[in-house]
């Protein structure tokens, strides 16, 4: 499983037609992909602050979730909104999320150059420090 946290900063002015891209976006994500625990937008507290709950089966499910046509496609209309977007690879604390430990993934010589070219922009890494806090 991997789950990963996106705090976004959009344009001033560009809120709506941000929340158009990420309900288009949410809708074929969870209606087209296999594998989709998580994918949630929320607002934050701050104007223009928005933050994203990912979490995909495992690794190679997120980069191809990164790669699938209607992310690439609406690509461009997401990159207008954003003013800086930090994605930070998460663990989930079992026994106080339904969530399964975030695992590392690997790409087969059979997956597309597009997914390939998610994992490397993409890395999953797991943290030295979540493994001394994991229950087993």
């Amino acid at each position: 499983m991997s789950t990963l946290l996106a705090k976004i900063q959009i344009h001033t002015g560009q809120e709506e037609e941000f929340e158009e891209v990420m309900a288009y976006m949410y809708r074929q994500t969870h209606a087209t992909e296999d594998g989709v625990l998580r994918y949630e937008y929320w607002r934050g507290s701050e104007p223009g602050f928005y933050y994203c709950l990912l979490s995909f089966k495992d690794a190679l499910t997120f980069w191809r979730h990164q790669a699938s046509d209607h992310h690439e496609g609406e690509m461009a209309r997401f990159a207008r909104c954003i003013a800086d977007l930090d994605l930070e690879v998460i663990d989930p604390v079992q026994q106080a999320s339904p969530l399964p430990a975030t695992e590392e993934g690997v790409v087969s010589e059979a997956d597309s150059d597009a997914v390939k070219a998610a994992a490397d922009a993409y890395p999953i890494a797991i943290k030295a420090w979540w493994s001394a806090h994991r229950k087993t």
